[in-house]
């Protein structure tokens, strides 16, 4: 019977597992072809099937995200109404609604919600985005909140039109989230990471942190590389959006690590032989992690927290911990970091048996690279040509600019720390660049050398730094009508340096003055507050300058 009728389904029991001819990214674009004819429907996705609440961990199912489940009756009644057949293209379906009265609404327990993860990544933020837009008759709601930076990091305060209802629970349209993100900022932004302010009255979002795709063209990682939703984000660059909860910021590197690495795994099925069915039982519920039997070392990209210590013919599982995690060399071949021939051989762990304690005996199945190349096709990009470095924008979304302050320092700290973690967890081999602004490239030491004569300054002989040559630049810019004065605060400054501010009109005829306070941190830093007035006879624009004494 076609996916989308209302006939009876036939007698007979599904098959809750992914056949080996199936291509799991192709089966979720038929399925989205087969059900989004109905409005309910806002996702689709692979993973446990769920009974009474309860998972199957045994079971993987074809999961339909809908905003509401609805009896049959009803069903009827309902003009574009599809009944989700308990069965499509051989595999069993589910039917899970992510928003309601049962969903989480604090944040959950990072290994412990990785159902909720998947959910929140799985359904479709586009398809919502739009659907909210035509309801508002086709036009994009005007926006009068805050569109502001505190230092390097967006924040916006929600005026109303951020956040939609769904079943009852309200839920953040990330998509125009992004839309304001970028009324300010250029479309440089490979990926772009969200936070909520949930003191301020903001929704924590599933209670989980997740990634979900905007545009992929990779060859090769077993995610389709047809996938373009960037014409509903207005982006020509954006790759990806991730959500971070802020219940998770104590194991923030094993998370973060996690939420970006989902652009490129983990999804890659592999085959014994070249023209073998493909098999996913190295994946936790079928797609988007790797399985507690796939031996990937200190991956972040799996939910076991657990590494496999080969001891003596048997193997003990070493716990680890949140800074321990970095990158096995298959998520980075995935990532363009390596070429097949530095990957080496990987081991799938069967017939698991517990010994005593932390120790296992287990049947050690080799694999390697060809297996996925066998399923997946070469990877294109090679890692010869694959970027290297991804521009990454951090926003918080709060109702309460004004006491935003607080967590916007915290998330910028954990900004700099991720730009450190996955330096080091891809070994070097990638970098992201957490700043505001254009892409940033530091300086070479031989460009130091020229620029600083040799790199020692004359004065005290100071080895200087690239750091020491931003010595002036531009902080924030912003518009204010005639009379208007607008309080606004930059954060994190070295109590040693000396700073000098300088708020100049960018509008012809314009006028404007200020006041300074300066606040001192309980990091030991200083916060500098401006308050700006336009004097002016009209609307003025103005950009706030900083010289760096020291």
């Amino acid at each position: 019977m076609p996916a989308g009728g209302k006939d009876q389904i036939a007698a007979g029991q599904p098959v809750y597992q992914i056949p080996g001819d199936i291509k799991v990214g192709d089966l979720l674009e038929r399925a989205r072809a087969a059900f989004y004819g109905d409005p309910n429907v806002i996702g689709v996705g692979i993973g446990h099937r769920r009974v009474g609440g309860e998972t199957r961990p045994d079971q993987i199912a074809l999961v339909v995200y809908v905003k509401e489940k609805l009896a049959t009756e009803r069903l009827d009644k309902e003009e574009h109404a599809v009944v989700v057949p308990r069965e499509f293209e051989g595999i069993g379906t589910d039917v899970v609604a992510p928003f309601g009265p049962h969903a989480p609404v604090e944040a959950l327990g990072f290994t412990e919600s990785h159902q909720d993860s998947d959910d929140m990544s799985y359904v479709d933020w586009a398809r919502l985005h739009e659907q909210w837009v035509a309801g508002q008759g086709g036009a994009e709601m005007p926006f009068h909140g805050i569109i502001r930076d505190f230092g390097d990091v967006g924040v916006i305060q929600d005026d109303g039109t951020l956040v939609q209802t769904i079943n009852g629970q309200p839920v953040v349209d990330f998509v125009r989230a992004y839309k304001l993100f970028r009324l300010s900022h250029p479309d440089i932004y490979d990926f772009v990471t969200f936070f909520t302010d949930t003191a301020s009255g903001m929704p924590p979002q599933g209670g989980a942190s997740w990634y979900r795709f905007v545009h992929n063209d990779i060859q090769g990682i077993g995610f389709p590389a047809n996938f373009d939703q960037r014409a509903t984000f207005g982006s020509n660059v954006l790759q990806g959006i991730m959500f971070l909860n802020q219940g998770h910021f104590p194991i923030w590197r094993y998370v973060m690590l996690q939420e970006q690495g989902h652009r490129w795994g983990c999804f890659a099925p592999y085959r014994d032989t070249a023209t073998g069915p493909d098999k996913t039982d190295h994946l936790l519920g079928g797609w988007g992690h790797w399985a507690a039997e796939l031996d990937d070392d200190r991956s972040p990209m799996d939910y076991d927290i657990y590494d496999w210590a080969a001891t003596n013919g048997q193997f003990q599982r070493v716990p680890l911990s949140s800074d321990q995690r970095e990158y096995c060399a298959l998520d980075l071949y995935l990532m363009g970091a390596l070429g097949p021939d530095e990957v080496g051989d990987i081991y799938r762990l069967s017939n698991i048996t517990n010994v005593s304690g932390n120790t296992y005996t287990a049947t050690k199945n080799l694999l390697r690279l060809e297996n996925f190349v066998w399923a997946n096709g070469a990877r294109a990009p090679s890692a010869a040509t694959s970027p290297k470095q991804f521009k990454n924008g951090f926003v918080l979304l709060t109702r309460d600019f004004d006491r935003a302050h607080d967590l916007a320092d915290q998330i910028d700290q954990l900004r700099r720390r991720f730009e450190a973690d996955f330096r080091q967890a891809t070994q070097r081999l990638l970098a992201a660049d957490t700043t505001l602004g254009p892409l940033r490239r530091e300086l070479t030491p031989r460009e130091v050398a020229d620029l600083t004569d040799g790199g020692v300054t004359t004065l005290h002989r100071h080895q200087v730094g690239p750091s020491d040559l931003a010595l002036a630049g531009t902080q924030f810019t912003g518009t204010l009508q005639p009379g208007e004065t607008q309080r606004w605060f930059t954060f994190n400054w070295s109590p040693t340096w000396v700073i000098k501010w300088s708020v100049r009109p960018t509008t012809a005829g314009g006028k404007v003055t200020w006041s300074e306070e300066i606040e001192r941190g309980g990091n030991d830093t200083f916060t500098y507050w401006l308050a700006i007035t336009n004097t002016g006879p009209g609307a003025t624009g103005f950009e706030a300058r900083y010289a760096r004494l020291r």
